[in-house]
Protein backbone atom coordinates (compact mmCIF):
# COMPACT_ATOMS: atom_id res chain seq x y z
CA UNK A 1 0.00 0.00 0.00
CA UNK A 2 1.20 3.28 -0.57
CA UNK A 3 2.82 4.73 2.35
CA UNK A 4 2.96 1.48 3.88
CA UNK A 5 6.65 -0.23 4.68
CA UNK A 6 6.78 -3.26 2.94
CA UNK A 7 9.24 -5.58 3.51
CA UNK A 8 12.35 -6.33 0.53
CA UNK A 9 15.60 -8.35 0.56
CA UNK A 10 18.59 -6.62 -1.39
CA UNK A 11 19.43 -8.23 -4.80
CA UNK A 12 22.15 -5.86 -6.23
CA UNK A 13 23.72 -2.30 -4.74
CA UNK A 14 25.28 0.14 -7.07
CA UNK A 15 27.32 2.29 -4.58
CA UNK A 16 27.96 5.91 -5.24
CA UNK A 17 28.70 8.64 -2.53
CA UNK A 18 29.39 12.10 -2.88
CA UNK A 19 31.86 14.24 -1.08
CA UNK A 20 31.80 17.89 -0.65
CA UNK A 21 35.37 19.19 0.18
CA UNK A 22 36.82 22.62 0.64
CA UNK A 23 40.70 22.82 -0.33
CA UNK A 24 42.88 23.91 2.18
CA UNK A 25 44.84 25.68 -0.62
CA UNK A 26 42.20 27.88 -1.72
CA UNK A 27 39.25 27.49 0.12
CA UNK A 28 37.28 26.47 -2.94
CA UNK A 29 34.66 23.71 -2.82
CA UNK A 30 33.69 20.39 -5.22
CA UNK A 31 31.70 17.49 -4.99
CA UNK A 32 33.48 14.12 -5.67
CA UNK A 33 32.65 10.39 -5.83
CA UNK A 34 34.09 9.14 -3.30
CA UNK A 35 36.71 6.95 -5.46
CA UNK A 36 38.75 9.97 -5.55
CA UNK A 37 39.14 10.44 -1.74
CA UNK A 38 42.34 8.83 0.21
CA UNK A 39 41.68 9.29 3.97
CA UNK A 40 38.46 8.21 6.13
CA UNK A 41 35.08 9.32 4.63
CA UNK A 42 34.26 11.35 7.87
CA UNK A 43 32.98 14.86 7.92
CA UNK A 44 35.38 17.54 8.83
CA UNK A 45 38.05 15.14 8.23
CA UNK A 46 41.33 16.34 6.78
CA UNK A 47 41.77 14.14 3.58
CA UNK A 48 43.36 14.14 -0.18
CA UNK A 49 41.05 14.61 -3.03
CA UNK A 50 42.66 13.11 -6.89
CA UNK A 51 42.35 15.74 -9.32
CA UNK A 52 41.44 15.05 -13.16
CA UNK A 53 45.69 15.01 -13.68
CA UNK A 54 45.87 12.11 -11.27
CA UNK A 55 47.84 14.35 -8.57
CA UNK A 56 46.41 14.77 -4.82
CA UNK A 57 45.44 18.07 -2.69
CA UNK A 58 44.64 18.03 0.39
CA UNK A 59 40.85 19.13 1.25
CA UNK A 60 38.35 19.15 4.56
CA UNK A 61 35.34 16.78 4.06
CA UNK A 62 31.97 19.51 4.55
CA UNK A 63 29.43 16.72 3.94
CA UNK A 64 28.63 13.07 2.53
CA UNK A 65 25.61 12.35 0.89
CA UNK A 66 24.96 7.86 -0.08
CA UNK A 67 23.36 8.15 -3.55
CA UNK A 68 23.83 4.25 -3.69
CA UNK A 69 20.56 2.94 -5.98
CA UNK A 70 19.82 -0.41 -4.76
CA UNK A 71 17.90 -3.37 -6.39
CA UNK A 72 15.21 -5.27 -3.97
CA UNK A 73 12.81 -7.83 -4.46
CA UNK A 74 9.24 -7.75 -2.45
CA UNK A 75 7.87 -10.64 -0.89
CA UNK A 76 5.40 -11.28 -4.10
CA UNK A 77 8.71 -11.51 -6.80
CA UNK A 78 8.12 -8.04 -7.51
CA UNK A 79 11.64 -6.21 -8.28
CA UNK A 80 12.28 -2.22 -7.96
CA UNK A 81 15.38 0.05 -8.29
CA UNK A 82 15.63 2.81 -5.17
CA UNK A 83 17.54 5.31 -3.39
CA UNK A 84 18.65 4.78 0.18
CA UNK A 85 16.53 7.62 0.68
CA UNK A 86 13.76 4.61 1.04
CA UNK A 87 15.67 2.46 2.69
CA UNK A 88 14.58 1.72 6.47
CA UNK A 89 16.83 -1.05 7.87
CA UNK A 90 14.68 -3.54 10.08
CA UNK A 91 15.20 -3.41 13.94
CA UNK A 92 17.47 -5.47 15.56
CA UNK A 93 14.92 -7.53 16.90
CA UNK A 94 13.29 -8.40 13.43
CA UNK A 95 16.50 -10.14 12.50
CA UNK A 96 17.11 -13.37 11.87
CA UNK A 97 20.92 -14.23 11.94
CA UNK A 98 21.44 -15.52 8.30
CA UNK A 99 18.87 -12.56 6.78
CA UNK A 100 18.77 -9.22 5.86
CA UNK A 101 16.03 -7.93 5.17
CA UNK A 102 14.80 -4.15 4.95
CA UNK A 103 11.81 -2.12 5.03
CA UNK A 104 10.66 0.37 1.76
CA UNK A 105 8.21 2.91 1.99
CA UNK A 106 6.37 3.11 -1.29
Amino acid sequence: YRGAFCEAKIKTAKRLVKVKVTFRHDSSTLEVQDDHIKGPLKVGTVVEVRNSDGTYQEAVINKLTDASWYTVVFDDGDEKTLRRSSLCLKGERHFAESEVNIFFLI
